[in-house]
């Protein structure tokens, strides 16, 4: 995902008025169909290129490089726990209830993983900026996933992200042409696969991740993928895996098998996320906990966390 340059203060990317024609005119995507799997020369040739060892020239430039000087971790899709963890155990005090917990990507072709929301700066509950630098893990040992993170370290990768007063969308501003978007989808959204048959996704988990190649509604969709929450932490702070990551063990397990599965390697890095300087006034986690609608907020006696009762890529 491109980044944003950095300003001091946050300027919000839409105004009131085109929220409101937004959320009135914009439908997501009822086919899911991600055009960034599709094409031809990029399934067959660019993206085997990118997501290539290159006789172990990016396991050297991760090792000898990136590792020290960014002090980045190797872990495992297949043994999550301790990880997960570390990327839980921070949450900015005004980050909304349903955007914590670990996301993965699914089917965004590029090299990066997962990533969490709730360790961003938040100066409001609809309004974030993130670092891709910091909890967004990329494959470990391919050329992509050092590209992405010397991309991230170099220009800063920081992402704009701003909710709707109506809940349901998230504009993300980056740098990339066209308008990028995150839709929190409702029970009773229909999802379908291009032969009919129904997408399985979970109301208060699954999130559509999907660019657009004009600010304008219901334009054409040119890039897409599911954001799906994998893990969060319970009452008792212990890491709670979700449907969504048998998935994603599966995807890590069988990297790109023919382009059938979503693209992933087990072998991830990432660099944690420091503690936010808000949460440093009164140690909060902000766990979760699972009900029939989503997720619900947890009592605190902390007087500066107020629960509320959602991103993203390379190429967005």
């Amino acid at each position: 995902m491109s980044a944003v340059a950095h300003d001091s203060e946050p300027k919000m990317a839409i105004t009131p008025a085109e929220w409101e024609a937004w959320e009135s005119q914009a439908h997501p995507p009822t086919i899911y169909q991600p055009p960034q799997k599709r094409a031809a020369f990029e399934m067959n040739c660019l993206y085997p290129c990118l997501r290539s060892y290159c006789c172990g020239v990016p396991a050297c430039v991760r090792c000898c490089v990136l590792k020290p000087c960014c002090d980045q971790r190797i872990v495992s899709i297949s043994q999550p726990d301790e990880w997960f963890a570390e990327m839980l155990s921070r949450t900015h005090p005004l980050c909304p209830d349903k955007y914590k917990g670990v996301f993965w990507m699914m089917d965004n072709v590029a090299s990066e993983g997962v990533n969490t929301l709730q360790d961003g700066d938040w100066s409001s509950p609809r309004f974030m900026r993130k670092s891709a630098k910091y909890n967004w893990s990329v494959d470990a040992y391919n050329i992509w996933g050092s590209i992405l993170s010397c991309n991230f370290w170099l220009r800063g990768g920081v992402h704009q992200f701003e909710a709707g007063p109506g809940g349901k969308w998230m504009h993300i501003k980056v740098l990339y042409h066209g308008s990028h978007w995150i839709y929190e989808l409702q029970p009773g959204d229909k999802l379908s696969r291009p032969d009919g048959s129904p997408m399985d996704f979970l109301p208060g988990h699954d999130f559509l991740r999907v660019s657009y190649a004009e600010q304008i509604p219901n334009s054409e969709v040119s890039y897409l993928y599911l954001l799906r929450r994998v893990a969060y932490l319970d009452a008792h702070g212990k890491v709670v895996k979700t449907k969504a990551y048998d998935e994603l063990l599966e995807a890590a397990r069988h990297c790109c098998a023919q382009g059938q599965l979503p693209f992933i390697t087990d072998v991830q890095a990432v660099t944690f996320a420091k503690m936010p300087e808000q949460q440093r006034m009164g140690d909060v986690v902000g766990a979760l906990q699972p009900n029939s609608g989503g997720f619900t907020p947890l009592p605190t006696t902390d007087p500066i966390y107020t629960p509320i009762s959602l991103p993203c890529c390379c190429r967005t």
